[in-house]
């Protein structure tokens, strides 16, 4: 059968897909480890910083952020002993730019006697300063005072030459560290990889003797931070290299804090906020002595790193909470990282290996599932993941799931297109086989399950509406058979486009008559109201189209029945022509009703098997209880008119003297209900069942029915 052989060319190829795909995934994986595939890298940056503020937009519980509730397993603040001594605006306002080398021998001695117990210093001082040449004296004699001071060495990115610390800075240090965290720099500008050493650039290569001596031979050079941090914790630096080796470190970023500038000021708290993840201490406070109790307190036996952090002054670099965050509060987050030991270390490759091939070829293991199953199970599947990604990183393991989520999310892509294009085949083989003599919705229906393609049928609670043209006869010999196609055809297209909108299925057109039924081919738990809501709005269509179509002189009118009960439903005829419609005797009585609004004047008629359960959502009105042709049991009837409250203002007031009358009507005091039926008429000139009732009140007043059961006989089908 063809429509095996589109399925077997669709598995074909799924899984020529899923091979090509697992092993370009590897391949990439492998750039990832060795030359760092940039796409792949993209990825898990991007997640990387999406986990990082993400937190932070969660609501808050008694007055605590996400930070003060969860940052004990991950997103820490920064730790308080680390700060910034920056050279900021109102430093440089006071003291100039660039920053002069007595001015750093005053901080270092400051931050010396407030009890500092490491310091960094995140500025290139190379050349001697020819105008003040003792500057360079002073701030010498001051780091070697100090004896806990890191400087730098920095390599000119033009010439790739080595620029070192002006003469006898660089043996005052304690340490001689570098800058350069530009080297393992994503496409982004942003630095999530640092390397703690470098292995070209050794201690040895140095122009000059330091005070690390020996102990650092054939140590490379530090980064800014860890020769703070050798200084801080009392540690060798060959001791930290043998740790940490060169191989880069993966940044554990800290959060941003919200703090006073300058909090030692006289009326701080009227100064703004400085939002920043290291504490900013101004030099110039520094200086002053003008410093709060929190920043005394970060000072002393606190880690230091000095630098710039004026506008323009500064360099800097992306982070997942800054476009420009300065360079110097990098390096702070490294210290910070190794005195808590929470580097982000690399998932297992193994299990990354495994996760990319499981999430490839799950769609494709399900692709002979409903597009719904293979949806849950691959979002179900990558909900799982992202709660054992959390769960990881509380372990301090950085899972690439952003790159594992967009490669499930393209297999699932290819599957489900497949699988569209492949169930597209076969439908358009089922419809050209059987669409010659099947409805498109039946069509619709076989073509998800084709075991419905069978003689016979199922018993249904259902609902069948019959709508019939009034004066088709007429009109047919007034009109000429053009004409009236076209009339025919305009009328029945609208009451049709309703019908569909109720979500009823068209079951077939019998002359100016529409046959429609609900609840099959789909479970439609409210098939009752539906039914009536269409019948109800083909009633408002057909005035506006006698209104709007002004070409024909006839305007005709409209009369509906509806019916619920048992019925049965399926594909009947014979083995080479089917149709799907409805039998039972359920259906024969909603056809009844519609012709019994010829009886009683009425548009609509609907039974109160429908009906009972539909009072309070209609404007309505009891039309009696009728006996038709054939059955000993009445039927109790009603004609609704709009959704409730929805009936024209003389619908409304015909309806209030309608219902005083029949109630009189039905107590026998037909001289009683005569007058509220006139003015039923009166409110609603051509009322039908008004007319109705008047020539019955006045019928019976001349002579009372004699053991009258309070039902009409019709005396023919209609």
């Amino acid at each position: 059968m063809k429509n095996k052989e589109v399925a077997g060319k669709a598995g074909k190829t799924l899984y020529i897909f899923g091979v090509v795909f697992s092993i370009f995934m590897l391949l990439n994986m492998g750039l990832n480890s060795f030359l760092r595939g940039w796409w792949i890298r993209a990825l898990d940056n991007k997640w990387a910083e999406t986990r990082q503020w993400l937190p932070n937009m969660l609501p808050t519980e008694d007055g605590k952020d996400f930070i003060d509730n969860f940052g004990k397993y991950y997103n820490h603040r920064s730790d308080d002993r680390i700060f910034i001594a920056a050279i900021d605006e109102n430093t440089v306002d006071k003291m100039g730019y660039p920053f002069k080398r007595k001015h750093y021998a005053t901080l270092i001695d400051k931050l010396s006697q407030l009890g500092v117990k490491a310091i960094g210093i995140d500025v290139t001082l190379t050349d001697p300063d020819k105008d003040d040449p003792a500057s360079d004296a002073k701030m010498s004699e001051a780091v070697k005072r100090a004896g806990n001071v890191s400087v730098l060495v920095y390599r000119n990115p033009q010439t790739d030459k080595m620029l070192y610390p002006f003469p006898g800075l660089g043996e005052a240090a304690r340490n001689i560290s570098h800058p350069h965290v530009e080297e393992n720099q994503e496409e982004n500008g942003q630095v999530r990889l640092v390397s703690l050493f470098s292995a070209a650039n050794k201690y040895d290569t140095l122009p000059f003797k330091t005070r690390c001596g020996k102990d650092c031979a054939g140590v490379g050079l530090p980064l800014l931070a860890v020769g703070a941090y050798s200084i801080y914790k009392d540690v060798s630096l060959r001791d930290l290299e043998f740790e940490y080796g060169t191989d880069p470190m993966c940044l554990n970023f800290r959060v941003p804090q919200k703090r006073l500038y300058h909090p030692g000021w006289k009326n701080a708290e009227k100064n703004k906020q400085n939002d920043s993840v290291y504490r900013h201490i101004s030099v110039l406070d520094i200086i002053e002595n003008r410093l709060s109790k929190e920043e005394l307190a970060s000072i002393k036996g606190g880690l230091a790193f000095i630098g710039s952090t004026a506008t323009g002054a500064f360099d800097h670099y992306p982070s997942p909470f800054f476009t420009a965050w300065p360079g110097v509060e990098l390096h702070a987050n490294v210290v910070d990282n190794m005195l808590h030991n929470d580097f982000l270390r690399p998932f297992p490759a193994l299990i990354t290996v495994a996760l990319v091939l499981f999430v490839i070829w799950l769609p494709i293991m399900l692709s002979n599932h409903a597009i719904r199953t293979i949806s849950l199970s691959s979002a179900g599947f990558m909900a799982f993941l992202m709660l054992v990604n959390f769960i990881v990183l509380v372990k301090h393991y950085d899972m690439p799931y952003l790159s594992i989520f967009v490669t499930m999310l393209v297999s699932f892509i290819f599957v489900t297109v497949n699988k569209a294009l492949m169930e597209g085949r076969e439908k358009k083989w089922i419809k050209n086989t059987f669409g010659q003599y099947l409805s498109p919705k039946v069509v619709d229906i076989i073509t998800k399950d084709p075991s419905k393609l069978s003689l016979g049928g199922e018993k249904r609670d259902m609902t069948a509406f019959f709508l019939d043209l009034a004066g088709f006869t007429t009109m047919s010999e007034k009109m000429t058979p053009e004409e009236l196609t076209t009339m025919l055809n305009e009328y029945l297209s609208a009451f049709t486009e309703i019908i569909l909108k109720h979500d009823g299925t068209v079951d077939k057109y019998i002359g100016d008559c529409i046959v429609a039924f609900w609840n099959a081919p789909l479970d439609q738990a409210d098939h009752k109201k539906l039914a009536l809501l269409a019948a109800v709005d083909c009633q408002v269509e057909m005035a506006r189209l006698n209104e709007a179509l002004t070409q024909y002189t006839i305007k005709p009118a409209a009369r509906v029945g509806v019916n619920s009960g048992p019925m049965v439903v399926g594909n009947m005829g014979s083995k080479t022509r089917l149709s799907y419609t409805v039998m039972g005797d359920a259906v024969n009585l909603s056809s009844r009703l519609e012709g019994a609004n010829k009886f009683f004047h009425s548009k609509i008629m609907t039974s109160e098997a429908t009906f009972a359960e539909l009072k309070d959502v209609f404007d309505y009105r009891y039309l009696g209880s009728i006996r038709v042709v054939g059955k000993a049991i009445p039927v109790r009837v009603y004609e609704p008119f709009a959704r409730k409250g929805e009936a024209a203002p003389e619908i409304q007031a015909m309806l209030k003297n309608y219902e005083a009358g029949i109630e009189k009507f039905y107590k026998a005091d037909y001289a009683g209900s005569l007058k509220d039926f006139q003015a039923a008429l009166a409110a609603r000139p051509n009322d039908g069942p008004s007319q109705f009732y008047i020539e019955q009140a006045e019928l019976y007043m001349k002579e009372p029915p004699k053991d009258w059961d309070q039902s009409f006989n019709l005396t023919s089908k209609g």
